[in-house]
């Protein structure tokens, strides 16, 4: 309606002269040089506006805010960083972001992934930006595997793969861990394939993030569930080994990296933090982002053709939103080591 035209244009007004009066905005977040990119065309648009960004580690900005407001300091007004960022901060330290988006075209949910904004916490407040895809779905080796073979996850319980899989271990951090969370929440996997898995198929384990790449490069396995980072650099190094080309029936892990951003309550600057959050999630914003992190934007209505194609989620998958906050819950991690310990002993049993 005309009417509520006139009111977002009258409070995005409002928050451009009142950023104006705040004149800074304070951003806690990645080393990435890429971003330095992104602001730099936020500058050009608001030059009135300066921009502070403190380059470090996730975990190390959020131990800051922990201590600087201990201290009664409230220095940042956004943090950035991977959904584990967030995690350590205490419940009201962030800003439930909604009710500060104004421009139609960033709170309209149709231009984002699904239909809807993505939160890597329960309190909704840090959102979810970016996710790629394909990294987590599995490599191989590709000079003793046709991957048109697998279609599903299903298909390695053929007895034909047994004593030739791999995974890196789902009850260690950071490396094949995700795959499992993705079995254990689909319904058409969950504990029944986690555990056939793990039982029937002599699966190889490893904890050493190299060793994987090297039992796959080396033929030692034909497949591996781990970290797409190694095995996308042995690929480079003509290593005969490739990740996943298709996404398999039961759906495609999306997540990585610095996906999130979110606002800190009693941010110093408000306002332009309000006027610079709804900039970063419009289509400019987001254009800018897509373009310099080369990362898949969750904005969808903007071209995705400085991407790779396989980085662009296709119609008809679904996605596993790896970063958001129902899969993060402790008791469900908690849950995925037990089956993973109980069928680790039962394949020990049968093979002694």
């Amino acid at each position: 309606s005309v009417r509520a035209q006139s009111d977002w244009k009258k409070q995005w007004e409002a928050t451009v002269q009142a950023a104006k009066k705040d004149g800074e905005v304070v951003i806690y977040g990645p080393h990435n040089p890429a971003y330095q990119q992104i602001w730099a065309i936020f500058q050009k648009s608001y030059p009135d506006i300066k921009f502070s960004f403190v380059p470090g580690k996730g975990a190390d900005h959020a131990q800051r805010i922990v201590s600087e407001r201990r201290a009664g300091k409230y220095l940042a007004d956004l943090l950035m960083g991977g959904s584990w960022s967030f995690a350590v901060l205490a419940p009201g330290t962030l800003e439930p972001l909604k009710p500060l988006l104004v421009l139609p075209e960033v709170t309209d949910p149709s231009g984002w992934l699904d239909g809807k904004l993505y939160f890597a916490d329960t309190s909704n407040a840090a959102l979810i930006i970016s996710g790629e895809i394909g990294t987590r779905r599995g490599s191989y080796n590709t000079k003793l595997v046709d991957p048109k073979e697998i279609q599903s996850w299903w298909d390695l319980l053929q007895p034909r793969w047994k004593g030739r899989l791999g995974s890196f271990d789902p009850r260690v951090a950071g490396g094949g861990g995700e795959t499992f969370m993705f079995f254990y929440y689909t319904p058409s996997l969950g504990q029944k394939f986690i555990t056939r898995f793990l039982t029937e198929t002599d699966l190889l384990l490893t904890r050493d993030l190299q060793q994987g790449t090297d039992w796959l490069a080396h033929g030692k396995i034909h497949f591996y569930i781990g970290s797409g980072q190694p095995i996308m650099k042995a690929k480079k190094q003509g290593l005969p080994v490739d990740l996943m080309p298709h996404p398999l029936k039961e759906g495609d892990i999306m997540g990585g990296g610095s996906c999130c951003m979110a606002v800190m309550n009693r941010a110093p600057h408000p306002n332009a933090t309000k006027l610079f959050i709804n900039w970063v999630l419009s289509r400019e914003g987001q254009s800018a982002w897509q373009k310099y992190t080369e990362v898949n934007s969750l904005r969808m209505d903007i071209p995705k053709s400085d991407l790779m194609a396989d980085d662009v989620p296709q119609k008809g998958v679904n996605y596993f939103m790896l970063n958001s906050a129902k899969y993060n819950e402790p008791a469900g991690r908690k849950d995925l080591h037990k089956i993973v310990d109980e069928a680790l002993k039962t394949a020990e049993k049968a093979k002694g």
